[in-house]
């Protein structure tokens, strides 16, 4: 008998990636593209919004899922409160 596995394809930093369809951490998301654990990795939602994936968080990625290093990260932006 034979086992069947079930593949998504994602997106990280623009690369398409064809992944079991099982949990990740999101260290294993950043290795796979080549990311350091420093950067800010998120998950794009369908509103626009982003959804922080840290290094030890556990997620099941989904077809077509986006992920990327924050803009905001990139930019150095800071929320300041005043």
């Amino acid at each position: 008998m034979s086992t069947i596995i079930t593949t998504v394809e994602v997106f990280i930093e623009g690369q398409s990636f064809t992944l079991e369809s099982r949990e990740y951490k999101g260290a294993e998301l950043r290795e796979l593209a080549g990311l350091h654990n420093k950067d800010k990795l998120v998950r794009e939602e369908p509103d626009g919004s982003e959804t922080a994936i840290p290094p030890g968080r556990k997620i099941v990625p989904v077809e077509g899922d986006n992920f990327y290093v924050s803009i905001r990260f990139r930019r150095g932006w800071r929320c300041t409160r005043g």
